[in-house]
Parts: structure tokens; C-alpha cells; sequence
């Protein structure tokens, strides 16, 4: 039986209306065909990304900026945008890998668990690899599939050439999560994850394991592990970590009408941040702002015996890269002329704050870039590859963000 067609812009009540008037088995139908039609799509924008790719790289610069291009368009980071593009790369390279794709045989997590293991098989082993994870795949979990994958790379990798190459690409990261927390994340050889991890759950177990809020026997085993990571770390490696808090005097003083941030992970609680503040260990800074716009108009340097001054106040102005949607912290960036140098001089109207990445964007690519003398702030204007056009302005110290 065919399934009816779904209007695409249903209230929600009228499509669960439509729902509800399927059988068992239409709505089963119903389900397997929207799944299919979804991995279809992404096959197709698969296709339209590299074509975005291939369209910008036409221009022979040393650098595209073909990811920038996409993470403005889509609304996405631009390390989100260069996974998407990768895939879509490569995707587009492997057509059995598409074609199962389009076909709904596999989806985009499988694609991409496929397209992972095996990027360092060469072919045609490669290819024959593929057509097994697929058939595997079809009928099974992601999950179960990486199992299989696995084990077919190491039978067929005696010499550990995988391996070896696999960890050239290891890797720690941190990403900002909600309430003041964060997660760690690591790519590492599985011998060193089992002991890392076994050394975790030893210490979290042992009557010794840190306590650093005070919980108790209250803890889960994930709570004991996490404070044992903590405090692994801390009694072994002495290290000095320098953690930027942005307080307004209102909020420092018990008001709470401003949120705090760190510059790494954003926003914090209150009660953290004025521990933090108020501690012995603490440094200051006086950061004065415009209080209509909220644009940094001053600042005191006393407290950092760093000589550049104009570096470190544009760093205080831009708190994170000037490129449109790129969040990386001032400590990471270079400040850049606007206007190139000499032309340009080197004053704080023309500098901006850049990170590495968008700073080889803006010299050796096609996109510009152009201050607005007329802004009330810093705004600088830029234009993307395709002539699209986005705007940045200076970071704003206000109570409303």
C-alpha cells in the first residue's frame, strides 16, 4: 500500500491528525520512506557542498575560505562547517559510500563511521571494505558496525601501518556546555584508554577519591570518576592556569543583574565567580566601557606586564576573532591590519583581532573585509567568495548579554 504524501507546511495538529488516520503498517511505511527521503536529501547536499567547495577553490588562492562560506550560509561554526564539507568531500570521492547513502541503505552516522575507519586503507582494498560495511550495516547499528569495521582493519593491518598513522591524529578538546559546564573529549590509542580509564574507576572507588563539592557517598560511580579525573590531574601536575572572569562591580558586589562569563566557556554562576574574584590567587584589570553601547573604551594594563599595550587593549576590545561566527578567544589571535600595512596604520580603528585560521583567511583568499567608519562601534564589513556580505562588531561588556 503507498503511503500518502505529507503536506511539506503542516500546523503540528493537523500533521499528528494526518498520522493518526494511518494503520499499523502504513505508519510503519510511513516512517521507513521519511527516513529514506532524509538520507536522500543528504546525499544531495553532499553533492551541492562540494559544488560550493569546487566553486570557491575555481579562484587559485592559497586558501578558499570555502568552509567559512558554508558555516555563514548554514548558520553553523566553522569547525562544525568543516566536518560537513570533509564529509561531503569525500563522500562525493567514494561512490559506493554516496550511492548507499541516496539509496537509504545507510545513513549519514554510518557514512561517516565508514568514510573514518577506512580513510587510511588503500585501495582497491579499500572498496571491498566498503561494500562489506555496507551490506554489515544495512541491518544493524552504528555501534555494531564499528565493531566490524574495527576488527576487519586490524586483521588486515599486521604491521600496525593503520595504527601508526591513525596516531599522527590524536587529540584532546573542550567544548562549552550548559550551566557553567563543560565537556572533555579525547582521541588517543585504545591501550592508553584502557588505562586511563582504568586508572579513573581505581581511584574513584578508593576511599581517597577527591570530593571536591563536598558530596559524600552521595556520588554516582560517573560522579567519583569525574572527580577523580580532576584530581588526578591536579596532584601530579603542577601547572600555573590563568581563567578570565568578566564581573560587573554591581554583580561582584551581590547584585544580580549581570551574568558572568569566562572567556574560554561563557557564561558562569554568580556565587563561582565571586570565589574566584575574591580569591588570593586573584589578578585584576579595570575594563571601562561605554555604558550606552558597551564597547570596551579603556582599560588599566597595570596588573599584566605585557610591553605591546595597543595589542592588549585591541585583545580587551575583541574578546574573540573578528571573523563573522569564529569564537576563538583573544589569547589565540593575531591582531591584523584592516587596511594592510603600510597603507593602513597601525592604530586601534584599524586593527582587528583574527585568529590564525581566518587571518590566512582574509590574506590569502578571496574574502574582504572593510571597516564602517560611520558604526557606532567597531564594525567591519565583510564579503564572502560568492559576494555574500555579514558584519561584526566589537564585543559588547553590557548587562544584557
Amino acid at each position: 500500500m503507498s503511503v500518502p504524501p505529507i503536506d511539506p507546511f503542516p500546523s503540528v495538529s493537523a500533521a499528528l491528525a494526518d498520522a493518526r488516520g494511518l494503520d499499523d503498517q502504513e505508519l510503519c511505511d510511513a516512517l521507513v520512506e521519511a527516513e529514506k527521503s532524509l538520507r536522500r536529501i543528504q546525499a544531495q547536499m553532499a553533492v551541492l557542498t562540494t559544488e560550493l567547495q569546487s566553486r570557491v577553490a575555481a579562484s587559485g588562492c592559497r586558501v578558499s575560505g570555502a568552509s567559512e562560506e558554508l558555516a555563514l550560509l548554514l548558520a553553523v561554526s566553522p569547525r562544525s562547517a568543516d566536518r560537513r564539507m570533509d564529509l561531503a568531500v569525500v563522500l562525493c570521492e567514494r561512490e559506493v559510500v554516496w550511492a548507499a547513502l541516496h539509496d537509504g541503505r545507510i545513513d549519514t552516522s554510518k557514512a561517516q563511521l565508514i568514510l573514518d575507519v577506512l580513510q587510511d586503507v588503500p585501495d582497491p582494498r579499500r572498496e571491498e571494505l566498503e561494500l562489506i560495511a555496507i551490506e554489515y550495516g544495512a541491518e544493524r547499528t552504528a555501534h555494531q558496525l564499528r565493531k566490524r569495521l574495527l576488527a576487519l582493519t586490524v586483521e588486515k593491518d599486521p604491521e600496525e601501518v593503520l595504527h601508526k598513522k591513525a596516531l599522527d591524529r590524536r587529540e584532546v578538546w573542550v567544548r562549552p556546555a550548559a550551566h557553567g559546564m563543560a565537556e572533555i573529549g579525547g582521541y588517543v590509542s585504545a591501550e592508553q584508554a584502557e588505562i586511563f580509564i582504568g586508572a579513573l574507576e581505581k581511584l574513584a572507588a578508593d576511599q581517597q577519591c577527591p570530593d571536591p563539592y563536598g558530596q559524600g557517598e552521595n556520588r554516582s560511580k560517573s560522579q567519583r570518576m569525574a572527580d577523580a579525573l580532576v584530581g588526578l590531574l591536579s596532584d601530579r601536575v603542577q601547572v600555573e592556569v590563568c581563567v578570565d572572569v568578566v564581573i560587573s562591580a554591581d554583580q561582584l558586589a551581590g547584585h544580580n543583574d549581570w551574568t558572568p562569563q569566562t572567556k574560554r566557556l561563557g557564561p558562569i554562576g554568580s556565587k563561582i565567580a565571586q570565589n574566584k574574584c575574591t580569591s588570593p590567587d586573584a589578578r585584576w584589570r579595570r575594563l571601562i566601557t561605554d555604558p550606552a553601547s558597551g564597547e570596551l573604551v579603556a582599560m588599566d594594563t597595570s596588573a599584566y606586564r605585557i610591553p605591546r599595550q595597543l595589542r592588549e587593549a585591541i585583545k580587551a576590545r575583541d574578546v574573540c576573532c573578528r571573523f563573522p561566527g569564529c569564537h576563538s578567544r583573544a589569547e589565540f589571535f593575531d591582531c591584523d591590519h584592516i587596511v594592510p600595512h603600510p597603507e593602513g596604520e597601525t592604530c586601534s580603528a584599524n586593527l582587528a583581532g583574527l585568529c590564525r585560521r581566518h587571518h590566512r583567511t582574509k590574506t590569502f583568499s578571496t574574502w574582504k573585509v572593510e571597516r564602517d567608519p560611520l558604526a557606532p562601534r567597531h564594525e567591519l564589513v565583510w564579503t564572502s567568495p560568492l559576494g555574500r556580505r555579514y558584519r561584526t562588531a566589537s564585543h559588547r561588556y553590557a548587562r544584557d548579554e
